[in-house]
């Protein structure tokens, strides 16, 4: 008997509504006080779940002879809900899954301060070693910055260069736009310039990482790690890259 009460009540009963569905299942026909004296749940107690099972047809009321029966609906009953409340679930899935915001699946976002800060983000770019797919404003990015900061993305570059990472970008053309084109060989990067591209902030794309900076002040970055966060912005960026000579 454990098994099969185990067994109603995976298909969506309590144990008290399990015992009175299974004892009716057994006499067939009966009264309250039968059943309870049958399943060993209370009369009371069946009281207040009776018109719940009777609403869901797992006991239907018979009047014989000036008294108050019941009678079990089909087992198939039980399996029809379960396979209805089945689907309710499986439906709403793709709204659930669209609520799942476990830690582990949640983008990581790393911030960057100041010109120090917007440094150590280029550093951790190359360091991930994978090709990048940019946007960049040479004007803004150089163009404002002092002598020393400039020198050091010159530096940057052909380090990365040195350690075989390529650097495919979308630049605004301009004075350092063309001396990065000039500079594309020996940089290993590969430049197409645009005209009225509006970048007001760097973004570059590689691996599972989107690095955005600004070279507005307060100088500021961001580092994001997500797979699709990435996919889709390279997509964006190879929909222009494609259209571009």
């Amino acid at each position: 008997m454990d098994f099969e009460l185990q067994t109603i009540q995976n298909l969506g009963l309590d144990e008290k509504q399990a015992k009175v569905y299974l004892a009716a299942l057994e006499l067939g026909l009966a009264s309250v006080c039968e059943l309870a004296e049958k399943s060993g749940v209370k009369r009371t107690s069946i009281y207040n779940f009776l018109e719940e099972m009777k609403a869901r047809r797992l006991l239907s009321e018979v009047k014989k002879g000036g008294k108050v029966f019941f009678q079990p609906g089909s087992p198939e009953l039980l399996v029809s809900q379960a396979k209805e409340q089945l689907k309710k679930v499986q439906d709403s899935v793709p709204f659930l899954l669209g609520l799942y915001n476990l830690p582990a699946n949640k983008p990581k976002v790393k911030f960057f301060l100041g010109i120090d800060g917007l440094k150590n983000l280029y550093e951790e770019i190359w360091q991930v070693g994978e090709p990048i797919y940019g946007y960049s404003d040479y004007e803004k990015m150089l163009g404002g910055m002092d002598q020393e900061y400039v020198e050091y993305m010159w530096g940057f570059a052909k380090r990365r260069a040195a350690l075989g990472i390529p650097f495919y970008s979308i630049t605004e053309d301009g004075p350092y736009g063309r001396l990065a084109v000039a500079r594309d060989k020996e940089q290993k990067r590969v430049t197409k310039l645009v005209k009225g591209g509006a970048f007001e902030t760097e973004v570059n794309i590689y691996g599972k990482y989107v690095a955005i900076a600004s070279f507005r002040r307060p100088y500021a970055g961001v580092i994001i790690e997500d797979v699709a966060i990435a996919k889709t912005m390279k997509s964006i960026w190879k929909m222009l890259w494609d259209k571009l000579e």
